[in-house]
């Protein structure tokens, strides 16, 4: 074998040696980016399967919350009127015996404080304000109920806000009524403010008080007192939605809710 000969076999075993290595090399690499996809794949299947349970458990909580509401209506709030109507018919027959009537007067006055929580808490369990007249109205009604001398709180939003879909409504009520809640029980605040405005293709929801704050990574560790932050943030993930936290302990909270409407489109700005 002469020397050109050997040459041209060497030069031919290299280019074979290269296009074996290229082609393992494009391999691995179509294999690892197959991989990456495959992953993202899964991921993504496990978020929108993570998303579907927790609006499959959100729903079923609204559920069981319209049945023990109609319940207490329909079965106990009917027993406590039959139970009241008796004993109106049981006072007119005594009325000769003071101390009896007395008694039955004051059993009255229990039953009348009882039907009322009963009420109450049906109300409070379905806002039936907010299936029919929509989310502004029931939070204005949550506003009128929670209000007293002590406490003031206002409602800042448009006269009109865009049309929301049922679960939307039930997710921003439920939120808003979290944060009034732990503003009032756990901030002690007397001055709650809260925001709902359409911005672009989004909703916005803030609620702000002037009340003592926390820390917030204190009260996220805590499993029995980060329940309804948590819960919060849980149902946002639902929707895709995004929650801030501007809190600190020694003042006031800030706490803003952004959710992206779907199939909204931007109006256009005035000429």
């Amino acid at each position: 074998m002469d020397a050109t000969t050997f040459r041209l076999y060497l030069v031919l075993g290299t280019t074979v040696l290269l296009l074996m290595a290229i082609v393992i090399v494009v391999f691995v690499a179509y294999y690892q980016q197959k991989q990456v996809k495959q992953q993202l794949a899964l991921k993504e299947l496990q978020e929108r399967y993570r998303r579907e349970l927790m609006a499959a458990t959100f729903q079923g909580q609204e559920q069981e919350r319209r049945r023990l509401a109609r319940d207490l209506h329909d079965e106990i709030g009917t027993m406590l009127s039959v139970t009241k109507m008796s004993l109106n018919q049981l006072d007119r027959k005594l009325t000769d015996n003071v101390a009896a009537s007395l008694l039955l007067q004051r059993t009255r006055s229990l039953l009348d404080e009882t039907m009322s929580n009963v009420r109450r808490i049906s109300r409070n369990l379905v806002p039936t304000t907010l299936d029919r007249f929509g989310l502004v109205a029931a939070l204005e009604e949550l506003i009128e109920k929670t209000t007293d001398g002590d406490i003031h709180i206002q409602l800042e939003c448009p006269v009109t806000l865009d049309t929301l879909s049922s679960p939307m409504e039930v997710m921003l009520y439920r939120i808003a009524q979290e944060l009034v809640n732990n503003a009032i029980r756990h901030a002690r605040a007397t001055h709650i403010t809260i925001q709902l405005f359409c911005q672009a293709n989004e909703i916005r929801l803030s609620v702000s008080d002037n009340g003592q704050g926390f820390d917030f990574d204190d009260v996220m560790k805590d499993k029995n007192r980060g329940l309804g932050l948590r819960n919060i943030e849980s149902r946002l993930s639902v929707v895709e939605g995004h929650v801030t936290f501007d809190v600190a302990p020694g003042r006031g909270s800030n706490i803003h809710i952004q959710v992206r409407l779907p199939n909204h489109e931007p109006e256009p700005e005035p000429a």
